[in-house]
C-alpha cells in the first residue's frame, strides 16, 4: 500500500480521532492533545483502505465534471435551475437573468477568462444577497443573530461559523438547489448555539430541517461538481 500523508490536527476538547478526506483529497486527522503520533500513525493504517476508497471516489467525481466554456448556450446552474448562457456583444458589463437565459453582457464575447471572471463574480454578489436573505428568514427560526454574515472562496468547506457570531459561506452552494443551499445555512445557524457536532447540535438542525440529511447526501455525491 502506498504510504499516506496526513495532517494532524489536535483540539484540547476532542475525545476521540475521525478523519477528513478533503475534496481535493487532503487528509486531515483530528485528534486528542494526549494522543502520540505512533498511535495515529497505527490507526490511520488500519484505516487505509476506506481512505483510499474515498479519495479514489473523489478522484472519479471530478474527473466527471466538465470545465465551463463560457460559450454561448452553454448551461449554468443556479439554485439547482438550469439557465442557457446568452452572451451579448455590448460596451457595458452586466450579469442578469432573465427567463431561462443568463444574459452577460460583455465587450469580449470571445474572451473566455474576461467572461469567466465576469460571471464568477455576478454569482458571488448573487450569493452574498441570496445567503443573507436565507439567514434573515431562518435567524428567527433558530433564535440566532449573527454578527456578520458574509461570503469566502472555500476550496474544502460550505460554511464557517466562529466564536464571536460571524458566519462565512462558500458562494458555490448557491450553485446547488434551493434546500440543500439552506441546509448550510441551517448548519451554520446551529452552530452559534452548539460550536460542536454533538447530538444536541443535530437535534437541533432537525428540529429546523427535519430531512437535512437528504441535503447532507446530495452534498456528498455531488458537492465536487459545484464549480464554475
Amino acid at each position: 500500500m502506498t504510504e499516506l500523508s496526513y495532517n494532524i490536527v489536535r483540539r484540547p476538547r476532542r475525545r476521540t480521532a475521525s478523519i477528513v478526506i478533503h475534496p481535493d483529497n487532503r487528509i486531515d486527522v483530528l485528534a486528542p492533545v494526549g494522543i502520540s503520533e505512533a498511535r495515529i500513525a497505527a490507526w490511520v493504517s488500519s484505516k487505509q483502505l476506506w481512505i483510499e476508497r474515498k479519495m479514489l471516489f473523489n478522484t472519479h467525481t471530478r474527473s466527471q465534471h466538465q470545465a465551463k466554456r463560457y460559450q454561448q448556450d452553454e448551461a449554468f446552474t443556479l439554485l439547482g435551475r438550469d439557465y442557457a448562457l446568452n452572451l451579448q456583444p455590448s460596451t457595458r458589463r452586466q450579469v442578469k437573468l432573465c427567463g431561462d437565459s443568463l444574459i452577460c453582457y460583455t465587450p469580449a464575447p470571445d474572451q473566455r477568462l474576461a467572461i469567466q471572471k465576469q460571471i464568477t463574480g455576478w454569482y458571488k454578489q448573487y450569493a452574498a444577497a441570496h445567503l443573507q436573505q436565507r439567514v434573515e428568514h431562518y435567524a428567527a427560526r433558530t433564535d440566532t443573530s449573527p454578527a456578520l454574515v458574509g461570503i469566502k472562496n472555500y476550496r474544502s468547506r460550505w460554511g464557517s461559523c466562529h466564536i464571536d457570531g460571524r458566519i462565512y459561506f462558500n458562494w458555490r452552494i448557491i450553485i446547488a438547489p434551493a434546500h440543500v443551499s439552506d441546509y448550510v445555512v441551517v448548519h451554520e445557524l446551529c452552530h452559534l448555539h452548539q460550536h460542536n457536532h454533538s447530538p444536541a447540535y443535530w437535534q437541533k438542525v432537525a428540529s429546523i430541517m427535519p430531512d437535512y440529511r437528504e441535503a447532507q447526501q446530495w452534498l456528498k455525491i455531488n458537492g465536487l461538481s459545484l464549480d464554475l
